[in-house]
């Protein structure tokens, strides 16, 4: 079975972001893990704190409630943590926590934010996160007792504005079959609905390339890029 885990910064960066990718792994029987960090609900809410009386602790439970019914839709597990946002601080000690996470699922494939994001530190700060928590799970001395792991595939997902983030994807996933189930999800959101139509879009845009390298209509499609090189006994 394929186990995969998917590090979102925010409640639902990973829904906009790799939705139809996640469903198309679950339908095909895969372990999804949806790892959020927080729920962006300093960030990434302006709709929420336009309520009088607004406080942090009541957006991050409405967020927490929409990423929830997102899993749901998804049929995945989710992991949450309270990390913050705007800034997101990440230390030692929350790196040691994304080893462990990282040697206890031991997943094929992580999925999270891509490298450069101008626009949102915090989602810059997760693939950081990501990726030396990938280096520091492989070594044999840190953190003996659990067992190492080498994770041999991280991908960034398609942040919302690429041409500020020198995104340059080398992978096309055609979601086209789970592309009325992924807008279900994003449709948990009332608090981002204007990412709806962002990541539409994108999709359809994404689906032209993916349709020429798969020689097929393809309606819909996400992109992403690879973190590390591939080895195998041929290309």
């Amino acid at each position: 079975m394929t186990k995969i885990t998917v590090v979102s910064a925010h409640g639902m960066d990973w829904v906009w972001r790799s939705g139809g990718t996640i469903l198309k792994y679950v339908k095909a029987g895969a372990d999804v893990t949806v790892v959020c960090l927080s729920m962006g609900e300093r960030g990434e809410s302006a709709s929420a704190w336009s309520e009088p009386g607004q406080t942090a602790e009541q957006v991050r439970a409405i967020r927490l409630r929409e990423a929830e019914k997102a899993a749901a839709v998804a049929g995945v597990e989710l992991r949450t943590y309270d990390w913050g946002d705007y800034p997101m601080v990440i230390d030692d000690e929350r790196r040691l926590e994304m080893v462990r996470l990282l040697r206890e699922l031991r997943p094929d494939i992580v999925l999270t934010h891509g490298r450069k994001d101008p626009n949102n530190p915090d989602h810059v700060a997760t693939a950081q996160l990501v990726e030396s928590a990938a280096i520091w799970a492989r070594a044999h001395g840190r953190m003996p007792d659990a067992e190492r792991f080498v994770v041999r595939q991280i991908h960034g997902y398609e942040p919302e504005f690429p041409e500020f983030c020198e995104f340059q994807p080398d992978r096309y996933i055609d979601i086209s079959d789970v592309a009325e189930q992924k807008l279900e999800m994003m449709r948990c959101s009332s608090v981002q609905e204007f990412m709806i139509e962002v990541y539409e879009q994108r999709a359809r845009y994404r689906a032209i390339m993916a349709g020429l390298f798969l020689g097929r209509r393809v309606t819909h499609a996400e992109a992403f890029e690879s973190f590390l090189p591939a080895a195998g006994e041929s290309f």
